[in-house]
């Protein structure tokens, strides 16, 4: 039996077996055995098929993949928001490899990369999916393309659910520790809705026979099973619906980030925006004594960056040279604030540094 058929297999069973107390324990192994056969897939399935025009060097900032079925408008938002020329026309499967385009925005440069439509069964190889989803799981950010006449929101977003990636999600707030010996052992700060029963189960289904685990937040059974297996990525989404000016009763779409226009511009500066916040990037000017900050070439971090960390982000080894600092800005108590290096920067900071001379 392949692969696939074991993995039908399990599922069938998973279906059958109804949801209820008494069953939690085999659903839950049921489910960690899909997850690990799924997992078990995608390992065999790495490096192979065709992959030319899906090899792309990651540049600038930050790297934002454009994902969507054929024909939403993925390549004329690309060229509308960068210098990207991508082909463009009015039929399906346009697009034939990764088309790159570089945004410029808030001092940072956002690598955009307008990946082939995906189609239904992606994440099983349909399209060439396996190879467009692992571009996918490199970008740091993932922009869904809706079109209003045919969402198809839960079947795109399920594709990339299935090769692993948790989108607008963080890692489950838990960790399992191996022990020599003592069996299984777990500790929760939080009232679980999973049986202890049940979380042991799932341990000894991923080979744990001595360990403590400790969970810290509420989470379900498939969180749980995140929380376990290796190949979860966690990447911050935008949700965009294009071809807004089609749209003739916009409350019917108040829950998407944005409505937004590749033809005619419509929303797209607060686009732009939402995906720098969403990348969680933060521009720091600096600044020499005597002199004005730089505020045409910032120096483009991420959200909680410590100063020593933005020093390894500059060149001239100025970490070992470091002496004070002084910070003016949101993340200071007052302009010129004396700070040390576990300072957190903050975006739109002023920063001077005070450097020894070698």
């Amino acid at each position: 039996m392949g692969i696939e058929d074991k993995i039908q297999s399990v599922k069938d069973k998973l279906e059958k077996t109804p949801v209820n107390k008494a069953t939690e324990k085999e659903r839950a192994r049921l489910k960690s055995r899909i997850a690990e056969l799924e997992e078990e897939k995608q390992k065999k399935a790495s490096g192979t098929g065709d992959t030319s025009g899906y090899a792309v060097e990651k540049k600038g900032d930050a790297t934002v993949a454009l994902v969507g079925f054929p024909s939403v408008g993925k390549s004329s938002l690309l060229n509308k928001l960068t210098n990207a020329d991508s082909e463009t026309g009015e039929y399906e499967f346009t697009t034939l490899d990764v088309e790159p385009g570089m945004l410029k925005h808030k001092g940072a440069n956002i690598q955009i990369l307008d990946v082939p439509g995906l189609i239904g069964g992606a994440a099983d190889g349909r399209g060439g999916g396996k190879q467009v989803l692992s571009v996918v799981r490199n970008a740091d950010l993932i922009l869904f393309l809706l079109d209003p006449e045919e969402m198809r929101e839960e079947e795109i977003k399920q594709e990339v659910h299935n090769v692993g990636i948790r989108t607008n999600s963080h890692p489950p707030n838990m960790k399992v520790e191996k022990k020599g010996r003592g069996g299984l052992e777990v500790t929760s700060t939080v009232d679980l809705d999973i049986e202890e029963d049940t979380i042991e189960a799932l341990l000894r289904e991923k080979g744990f026979v001595n360990a403590k685990v400790t969970v810290r937040e509420k989470m379900d059974l498939d969180r749980f099973i995140d929380g376990l297996m290796d190949n979860r990525k966690y990447t911050p989404a935008v949700t965009a619906v294009n071809k807004a000016d089609m749209i003739e009763d916009e409350s019917e779409f108040e829950d998407y980030d944005l409505l937004i226009s590749a033809e005619s511009g419509r929303n797209l500066d607060d686009l732009k925006d939402l995906m720098f916040e969403r990348l969680g990037l933060i521009r720091v000017y600096m600044k020499e004594r005597g002199e004005d900050a730089d505020k045409d070439e910032p120096l483009i971090l991420e959200e909680g960056v410590t100063i020593e960390e933005a020093l390894q982000e500059l060149p001239g080894n100025m970490l070992d040279r470091f002496k004070k600092a002084k910070v003016t800005g949101p993340s200071s108590k007052f302009p010129e604030q004396k700070v040390g290096l576990q300072h957190v920067l903050m975006d739109e900071d002023i920063l001077e540094l005070n450097l020894r001379h070698i």
